[in-house]
């Protein structure tokens, strides 16, 4: 359906002197949907020299040709009208360089944690000594580690040291080569093509670029390996491994030398990309000061594959180990660890945004030290490596162009440091630094214990939150060691000079070269005194002052309701989560369980934000808890240009930082007016658009002038940009009637938005304030008075508190990180939208077209100027159910027809239910699948009885106090009568149910006076014990008294959150067995609290195991895009069952948010979850 854009563009910006903004300022507006793509508006003379409309929104052009037509849209931008139009060109990159949208697909194929550590001599001393002991303690973290089905194919293993310049010596002289340069000669270990032909080829365009950079190939050499240890899946992708030493003659100082090696690589990764056999060929590493020995192989048996290693002239100072832990069981020798610089023990949750600002901040990133060769070096991620190989390669990058790793690694991995007492009194340089980076560098967040090294330092950091394991000691013969447990080596503890733990965001750094040890601070305030990061940051970076909220409405009453039907808006939105959050200045929330139709199968048209799941930590990864982890976790937020990392000095610190990305009126036109951020447009006239304000404000709604839906909006302009190499040019700001929910704020920041002015929201709060309804009920005492600000105050409270839960259920500390990164699930999106704007995430079973959404927003649009529309808001029935409204699966009908059967006992009654189960609505996606068979079928005296069958059957865990006591031992008593298994869910149980009742007379039992019907013999007992850790109600003897042990790792309404219970149903019977206090609230922090990693899961599991030895171990997740990574894992763990459950489930209380935006459906869970792990254990 096309929407014609007709009349002249609305005054969108008001200014406080009534003038139009200052020369060499231009309002853009982008225009309305269209059906045609062959359709072009008419542009004015001064557009030409913008970023042209028609190419963010191609299908989103008016089909009026009168040039003064648009939408209901605009973008509001603050450019350098001086800019020719051949600006994007000197931004733009090689056709086969052109920026990408990391593929969230390739991401979540590999996930894993490890066992890391590092031993170093403080006199740099080499000696065979230290790889012997790095390999002793390597077979120690085999608990660490993975293995694939044959139980012999290990997840991955490897060593780091420098140079063994004695073997490679030796060699040489038996081959008839001079001894080597140490100075001037480079190392390279290279996995090759299991195929000799394919080998040569590769061999030979490696010979042809080393020549073409002027270096020569002194030699190849094949590394020696026992190949019988191998483990069989292993074995089929091995590859032939060999080292290459070449000559670089024409640079004297290392770091250019590293250098010269690293184009190289670079060279060879991309001319191999063009070939058959480029996915075979890795370079482990290309160096004058490290080399990498590792593999698909178990710890224990690294040393033994490796020849080298096991001999006496293999001498080194140092060495990094590490073993991998990979919930991909597919084996990848090039994922296997040590990296070229990092052993990484962790997963970087905001991978996807990471990647898409790398690329984005390709065509700027320029020194002098490349020599304008920074094109032949591109890209700096690969979508299809790990987490931890893009991080390397951001690291690596950013030491060759000049940086110190501990710099780099500072800039990528930055503490937690605005709450942090210590450094913001004694060390402000480190503040200083930091506050610097933080607007040029989005953090790579996420649980990690990272051990570095250049060959000249070597050295430990840990994450913002800590959540990995990092102990060290140094003794008196001058080692220092490095661990992720204690125990890996046997130490006098006599010899022990000095010990610790890094805590979070810690570092360590031992100079390999002076023999120093610095620790912590130590490190970084060296590095926070190699520029005046303070004077800079007080001279250039502003923070946008508060402004007081507005004291009235700007709209009569008629005039909001009419925007808040043109925007979607219902009565349940505006009363349950609005006027909830005004009031009480936190998220509503609701009974958990979403039985409503996805939206894409809806038969009511839908706001795009609906068709978005969250994403979720799970088992790879900790949720955290952002009550826990408050004090580092941010809502901060920088605006302005980005200038060139690589390049330090003053301007890169000219940016505004928002205390939140969520704004009121007066503090977005405080932001229009700072003049700071037009500036940079004077200086330089490559300088373009530093501000982007998105708009869809207007004076007066137009029926045949829709607006675009603003993520739709947001979403294209920030994939237009990223392509065009110009995202980091500009901070995106939005302007938007329709956003009112934490899950839609969370939608338009994770696709790019860097801050929010919710303009109908807000004066929806001041209405409710203003309401005669209201003022009574304040007046009365019936509900707190809060005054007009402070509605609004609480609403933007209740936002933040809401933006930083669904931060914390991925594991990520800051805003910043999540802005872009698009942790998001698509659910009913068709291939062009999603192409459009929101390229990179999954939309596993299509949807709708532009023409489809267009007319779903029309649907919306058209009751703002209908006669026929209530002069009240409509309620859609989303939340609660209500005649008329959206389908509820449990629909009253739908409860009375079961129970009427079940209590007649009936097969007629029950006849009626099922045809009214036949004829409802779509309401899953299962209701969409037919069984298709050729087979004749089976004669009912073949089928199993049905009671075999029901002993296969199993409840759902439903907590005690989610229902009620005598619900919760019916269910259990009727499931072990008919041999099936009740759960428990959380909460502990009852020590009396967990022997038959033997005191029954007519029905009634004393033990459980409350029940009747019983019988002598019953047991109200779960078979199905939940655990979560050591969470309420967990006690050995609970655990004993179980048929299963079900580990819960996520719950189906709200994953990566914890179990929620009020108050008013804690009474003094849950409080007992749950050990707590009646009426207290009982919230349990996320469910793998205590599980930070793959590893602490399998040792659970182990745990469960001793503690009850006949009780299967099963281990329930959630479904999600990469379910069946996760589950390989679990099932790597030892798990003996692994339920895979759905968005829709869940008791208790949750977040409406949590409930209705977070998950997947089960039946897309257990398809990703086979499909996926067939594919990796075949």
């Amino acid at each position: 359906m096309a929407l014609q854009s007709v009349g002249p563009i609305p005054q969108l910006l008001h200014y406080s002197n009534g003038r139009a903004p200052t020369k060499g300022l231009f309002l853009v507006d982008f225009v309305g949907y269209c059906k045609s793509k062959r359709t072009r508006r008419k542009l004015g003379a001064s557009e030409r020299h913008l970023l042209s409309p028609r190419r963010v929104f191609p299908q989103f052009v008016s089909g009026s040709s009168s040039s003064s037509s648009s939408s209901n849209f605009s973008v509001k931008a603050v450019l350098d009208l001086g800019r020719s139009s051949d600006v994007a060109s000197d931004h733009s990159t090689p056709p086969n360089c052109k920026p990408q949208v990391a593929d969230l697909n390739d991401i979540i194929a590999e996930r894993g944690a490890c066992g890391v550590g590092f031993i170093a001599n403080l006199d740099n001393k080499a000696s065979h000594g230290i790889i012997r002991d790095a390999l002793t303690a390597l077979g120690c973290m085999e608990h660490r580690g993975g293995c694939g089905a044959d139980n012999d194919s290990g997840d991955g293993s490897g060593l780091m040291s420098s140079i063994p310049w004695d073997l490679f010596n030796n060699w040489a002289n038996k081959q008839g080569i001079s001894s080597f340069d140490k100075l001037h000669t480079g190392v390279g270990m290279i996995f090759f093509p299991k195929e000799d032909n394919l080998m040569k080829e590769a061999k030979q365009v490696i010979g042809n670029i080393f020549r073409q950079e002027g270096l020569e190939v002194l030699g190849w050499r094949p590394v020696p390996v026992n190949s019988s240890i191998v483990g069989f899946y292993a074995k089929e992708t091995m590859p032939n491994i060999q080292q290459v030493f070449i000559k670089v003659v024409k640079e004297e100082k290392v770091e250019d030398i590293e250098r010269e090696l690293y184009i190289c690589r670079k060279l060879i990764e991309r001319a191999a990309s063009s070939e058959s056999w480029g996915s075979d060929l890795y370079v482990c590493s290309l160096s004058n000061q490290t080399i990498v020995y590792k593999g698909m192989l178990r710890s224990e048996v690294l040393g033994l594959f490796y020849s080298d290693l096991q001999s006496d002239l293999y001498k080194s100072a140092f060495a990094i180990y590490h073993r991998r832990y990979s919930t991909n069981t597919t084996p990848r020798w090039p994922l296997a660890q040590p990296m070229r610089l990092l052993g990484h023990n962790g997963e970087i949750n905001t991978i996807q945004g990471n990647l898409n600002w790398m690329q984005s901040r390709e065509a700027s990133l320029k020194s002098p030290v490349w020599n304008d060769r920074e094109n032949e070096i591109r890209p700096y991620g690969n979508p299809k490596g790990s987490d931890s190989a893009n991080l390397d390669s951001a690291a690596e990058f950013l030491l060759r162009s000049g940086r110190t790793a501990e710099e780099a690694l500072m800039i990528l991995v930055p503490e937690g440091y605005k709450n942090h007492p210590t450094l913001m009194i004694n060390y402000p340089e480190v503040v200083d630094f930091y506050d610097y980076y933080k607007g040029q560098m989005e953090a790579w967040d996420g649980p990690a214990l990272l051990l570095f090294s250049d060959g000249k330092t070597v050295g430990a950091c840990l994450d913002r939150n800590g959540l990995r394991p990092a102990r060290y000691w140094r003794t008196s013969d001058n080692v220092v060691y490095v661990a992720s447990e204690v125990g890996v080596l046997p130490v006098d503890d006599s010899k022990v000079t000095m010990k610790g733990r890094l805590g979070p965001g810690m570092m360590i750094s031992v100079d390999l070269l002076s023999g120093q040890v610095y620790e912590n601070t130590e490190v970084k305030k060296r590095v926070a005194l190699s520029n005046p990061y303070g004077k800079w940051v007080q001279e250039n970076m502003r923070t946008l002052k508060t402004v007081n909220f507005l004291s009235s409405t700007i709209a009569d009453n008629d005039a909001i309701l009419r925007r808040q039907q043109a925007f979607g808006y219902s009565s349940e939105d505006v009363q349950m989560v609005i006027e909830t959050m005004a009031s009480q200045g936190k998220e509503p929330t609701f009974c958990m369980g979403d039985d409503i139709p996805l939206a894409i199968l809806s038969q009511r048209p839908h706001m795009l934000y609906d068709y978005f799941k969250q994403r979720f930590a799970q088992v790879t990864n900790p949720a955290i808890d952002p009550l826990r982890e408050g004090l580092v976790m941010s809502l901060e937020v920088n605006i302005g240009k980005r200038q060139n990392i690589l390049e330090v000095g003053p301007e890169n610190a000219s940016q505004v930082i928002l205390s939140s990305p969520v704004l009121n009126e007066g503090e977005l036109e405080l932001l229009l007016k700072d003049a700071k951020l037009c500036e940079a447009a004077d200086e330089a006239v490559q300088n373009g658009c530093q501000l982007l304000v998105l708009s869809d404000r207007s004076d007066e709604l137009e029926a045949t002038h829709p607006a675009i839906p603003i993520l739709l909006a947001v979403g294209a302009v920030h994939q237009h940009l990223i392509q065009n190499g110009l995202r980091m040019s500009a901070s995106i700001i939005v302007d938007t009637a329709q956003c009112f929910s934490t899950h839609q704020f969370a939608c338009l920041i994770g696709y790019g938005a860097s801050a929010v002015c919710p303009y109908l929201a807000l004066e929806t709060c001041r209405q409710w304030r203003l309401s005669n309804k209201t003022v009574n009920l304040m007046r009365n005492g019936k509900m707190p008075t809060v005054t007009i600000e402070q509605a609004q105050k609480n609403f933007c409270k209740a936002v933040k508190a809401g933006l930083l839960k669904i931060l914390s259920k991925m594991g990520i500390s800051l805003l910043s990180s999540y802005c872009g990164a698009q942790i998001f699930e698509i659910y009913g999106l068709g291939k062009e939208v999603v192409d459009l704007a929101f390229c990179g995430s999954i939309s596993s079973v299509g949807g709708l077209t532009f023409d489809e959404l267009a007319r779903e927003t029309l649907s919306f649009w058209v009751k703002a100027f209908s006669e026929d529309t209530a002069k009240r808001l409509e309620n859609f029935g989303f939340i609660q159910f209500r005649p008329g409204g959206e389908y509820h699966g449990n629909n009253p009908e739908m409860s009375k027809l079961l129970h009427k059967a079940v209590r007649q006992k009936n097969e007629s009654a029950f006849s009626v239910y099922q045809q009214h189960l036949a004829n409802r609505p779509v309401n899953v996606l299962r209701d969409l699948i037919e069984f298709k068979s050729d087979r004749a079928p089976i004669p009912v005296g073949k089928v199993e009885p049905a009671v075999s069958i029901v002993q296969r059957f199993c409840t759902g865990g439903m907590s005690l106090g989610a229902i009620s006591r005598e619900t919760h031992e019916a269910i259990a008593i009727a499931m072990n009568r008919i041999g099936g298994k009740s759960n428990s869910g959380e909460g502990g149980e009852d020590p009396i149910r967990w022997k038959p009742l033997e005191d029954v007379v007519d029905g009634y039992s004393p033990t459980l006076p409350h029940l009747k019907g019983l019988q002598n013999g019953d047991t109200a007992t779960s078979a199905i014990k939940q655990v979560a850790s050591g969470r309420f109600g967990v006690t050995p003897t609970f655990l004993v008294n179980a048929d299963q042990l079900e580990i819960k790792i996520a719950q189906g309404a709200k994953p990566g959150e914890g179990g929620q219970l009020p108050g008013k149903k804690v009474s003094a019977y849950i409080a007992r067995l749950r050990n707590s206090k009646p009426g207290v609230p009982l919230i349990s922090p996320p469910p793998h609290h205590d599980i930070y990693s793959i590893e602490d899961l399998a040792q659970l599991i182990f745990d469960l195991h001793q503690v009850n030895p006949k009780a299967k171990v099963s281990v329930k997740l959630v479904a999600e895009a990469g379910i069946g990574t996760v589950a390989s894992g679990v099932a790597k763990g030892n798990a003996d069952i692994i339920q895979i459950s759905g968005h829709d489930g869940g008791t208790g209380a949750s977040p409406i948010s949590s409930i209705k935006h977070a998950g997947g459906p089960w039946e897309l869970g257990l398809n990703r979850n086979t499909s996926d792990t067939h594919r990796k254990w075949t």
